[in-house]
């Protein structure tokens, strides 16, 4: 009987075990399923952060060379009131492809479509909103991170809308910024956008009644806006600044002045293809003469030594961010991976 007893507890415990793993796995959908994965905003909020973001994009900019690599710029169709937006890329350093889809509207989402190239299998569906947000932030960290003076500690910012706050985190993760001057339309803007500032990244904000108030001292700029008109005056700039123009990607939107870009020692972007088509700023310049395609360095070069950043602390340096497909499905990917790590997302049917 006592064997018999034994036995039975033994099952017993194995079939606890098997139960516990059962649920476990059932838990985890991701390193149980390693298929392609639904993700959420919700998701991609709890995932990653801006300085995830910074660290993919390091990565794919160090890797671009790479002839495998390729951008599509972004083709826009007008629809409605809005656009249909549609930019691809492959990464040939990670064995992914990809695409970022959107209607730029009020109300439109944003999606990015993740693949493997090495059997064409579909990694993952992700709604991107805050993807792009932290993604188009992380370029102006890229950049700050390469260009500005090591010792910068202000930052002056013109914008207070949605892609704002995302773009002085990654300033804030570069540089040991200690107080962020702001400026935008309406004193109720500048003031939210400068108490989400303090709550959310602990840094001294002072909203500022002119963009010049904004711009005066700083040592790092960013202008985040979708304006027509330049919004940024190159008389403004103290010596040594460096700019992130990061809110117009489109050829008849311009944020800075024709003097800011050509006061700058070093002018960078993200891809110089679709700066062709999207960089007002630089497109005109290069219209009236003034300027050659040539004295503008993609910013991968820039971080790999094969186009040369800033000489001394008195340059002015200027990035021209446009947000390109490379960088979507390079944050994409890792978002991907880190979602199998910790069971997140759903399964694609």
């Amino acid at each position: 009987m006592a064997k018999a007893s034994r036995k039975g507890k033994a099952k017993t415990k194995a079939a606890s075990r098997t139960k516990g793993k059962a649920a476990t796995n059932k838990r985890k959908v991701g390193p149980a399923n390693k298929g392609p994965l639904y993700l959420t905003e919700d998701d991609v909020q709890r995932l990653v952060g801006v300085k995830d973001a910074i660290a993919a994009l390091e990565m794919l900019f160090n890797t671009w060379p790479d002839p495998t690599t390729v951008n599509l710029p972004r083709q826009r169709a007008r629809i409605g009131k809005g656009s249909f937006n549609l930019m691809g890329a492959a990464w040939g350093a990670a064995d992914i492809f990809g695409l970022k889809a959107y209607y730029g509207a009020g109300g439109g989402r944003f999606h990015v479509l993740i693949y493997s190239s090495r059997d064409g299998s579909l990694k993952g569906m992700i709604e991107a909103d805050h993807l792009g947000r932290m993604r188009t932030g992380a370029a102006s960290g890229v950049a700050t991170k390469l260009l500005a003076n090591p010792q910068a500690r202000t930052l002056g910012v013109i914008g207070a809308g949605r892609q704002a706050l995302t773009q002085v985190a990654a300033v804030c993760a570069v540089r040991k910024i200690e107080t962020v001057r702001v400026f935008a339309r309406t004193t109720e803007h500048r003031e939210t956008f400068a108490s989400a500032i303090e709550r959310t990244l602990q840094v001294a904000a002072k909203p500022v009644t002119s963009a010049e108030a904004a711009i005066g001292d700083a040592d790092v700029v960013v202008t985040i806006t979708k304006s027509a008109e330049p919004v940024l005056r190159a008389n403004w700039l103290k010596s040594g600044v460096h700019v992130n123009a990061a809110g117009a990607n489109a050829a008849e939107r311009r944020e800075v002045d024709a003097e800011t870009v050509l006061r700058a020692t070093v002018r960078a972007t993200d891809h110089l293809a679709q700066a062709r088509l999207e960089a007002g700023e630089y497109h005109d310049l290069v219209a009236a003469g003034r300027l050659k395609w040539q004295d503008i360095a993609e910013l991968g070069d820039v971080l790999t030594g094969k186009a040369p950043g800033r000489r001394g602390p008195a340059d002015i340096t200027l990035f021209k961010s446009l947000g390109i497909a490379l960088e979507d499905i390079a944050f994409a990917d890792l978002i991907v991976r880190r979602a199998h790590e910790h069971g997140a997302g759903h399964p694609m049917p």
